[in-house]
């Protein structure tokens, strides 16, 4: 994408926001836009297996939804849900093989694309770019290695809680009521929840309704949000001191 396009500034906006990015000089985003095209996906496209592996993608806007699911049951666990400033597919941009995943694309979403080639050129010429893409990369593992451990320790209220306090907004919240809203999560349906915490429809409706009857979350209309961020963590087995951002 070069300066003169329309959408050059927006995207490098969310480019220097991105956890990909977030520090680099303007130097090294300049030089990586060029590499890019802007990409649209209308909700609910499938995007084909290729896709994933032979191009890499930047998130501007929109969300995705990747997911495992085994054919003769039906039944699915998202693995990953990735929002603006996220790369699509870091896995087959690292290792360049087949992903047996199932992209859902959830809103109208907007990419920066390349080819995964291009990209991986570009990443070995730019070694400081490295300070930034392995914490992320970090970072998407991590968030493995807890859906991993709490699906084998914890029981289904518990990882409920967890998943909604991962996504939680503190850094924003209601004035008049102090509830805080939670982010790229706020609108999904029971069963969509039930999908990210490997469990079912019905299970994660009647936790939630308990969740909202202890007053540590509200939901109204389809979108989440939380009431009493104690509570949640206490659900959580969480202290709130160990959560990221959170300020007393």
């Amino acid at each position: 994408m070069l300066p003169e396009s329309p959408f050059y500034q927006n995207s490098l906006q969310t480019l220097q926001q991105s956890p990909l990015c977030r520090g680099l000089n303007a130097r090294i985003l300049e030089d990586m836009m060029r590499l890019f095209t802007r990409r649209t996906w209308s909700k609910g496209t499938r995007i084909s297996e290729q896709q994933g592996r032979n191009y890499f993608h930047i998130i501007l806007w929109g969300r995705l939804k990747l997911t495992r699911m085994h054919q003769e049951t039906g039944r699915a666990i998202t693995l990953w849900l990735l929002g603006p400033g996220d790369g699509y597919d870091i896995v087959s941009l690292l290792d360049g093989r087949e992903h047996d995943i199932l992209p859902v694309v959830l809103d109208d979403v907007e990419t920066l694309t390349t080819h995964a080639d291009t990209a991986r050129e570009w990443i070995a010429g730019h070694p400081e770019f490295n300070r930034c893409f392995l914490p992320y990369i970090a970072e998407q593992m991590r968030l493995l290695e807890d859906l991993s451990t709490s699906l084998a320790l914890h029981d289904t209220i518990t990882r409920l809680a967890r998943l909604i306090l991962h996504y939680v907004d503190l850094k924003k919240s209601s004035s008049s009521t102090n509830n805080f809203p939670v982010r790229l999560i706020n609108d999904f349906s029971h069963e969509t929840l039930a999908c990210m915490v490997g469990s079912v429809r019905t299970v994660v409706n009647r936790h939630l309704q308990q969740l909202k009857k202890d007053g540590a979350v509200d939901f109204h209309r389809g979108h989440l949000t939380v009431k009493n961020l104690e509570k949640l963590a206490l659900q959580a087995g969480q202290y709130l001191h160990t959560i990221p951002h959170h300020k007393k």
